[in-house]
């Protein structure tokens, strides 16, 4: 996220990049007056070939998420995931074998060339047939792109594993 925004501002949950403040500046500078409630929507990224996007954020979703994929792969589908192979490990102590484990991937979001906003569900038994819808974020590294660091340590920190810092 770092190098899509400037500067993001939280305040009591939610937060709000550099970006979508000057449009919301520009909302209420436009707004007539008494008007109260201002929707603002943020112009999402252009990019060459955003359907290939959408694909490689895709298969970087299903391939971090997957019980089924090598933990080396898994690994290189997150973000500086390269000593994150301890999170899959611990993840799988404290929860057993995730057999059943699925990602959907619901809607990709490109907030700029290299990031994207990601709604996925994770598909669990224990979570019923509905499963555990979150948001998260994908970014691209290279030519490749990944889930980001953010999505994998906030997600498997609900189940207690603690991410190391990233390696230099």
């Amino acid at each position: 996220r770092e190098a899509a925004v400037t500067d993001l501002v939280r305040s009591c949950g939610p937060q709000i990049c550099d970006r979508c403040i000057a449009v919301a500046q520009q909302a209420v500078a436009s707004a007539p007056p008494g008007k109260k409630l201002l929707r603002i929507k943020p112009e999402p990224a252009v990019l060459a070939d955003r359907e290939a996007a959408e694909h490689a954020v895709e298969r970087a979703f299903e391939t971090a998420f997957s019980s089924e994929m090598p933990d080396a792969e898994r690994c290189a589908a997150i973000e500086d995931g390269a000593n994150l192979a301890s999170t899959l490990l611990e993840v799988r102590d404290r929860c057993g074998p995730a057999r059943d484990v699925d990602v959907s991937v619901e809607y990709v979001r490109f907030v700029s060339e290299d990031e994207a906003e990601v709604h996925f569900t994770l598909l669990l038994s224990r979570f019923g047939p509905s499963g555990l819808a979150r948001t998260g974020h994908a970014v691209r590294i290279g030519e490749n792109w990944v889930v980001s660091r953010t999505t994998w340590c906030e997600l498997v920190a609900q189940v207690g594993v603690e991410c190391p810092p990233p390696e230099d």
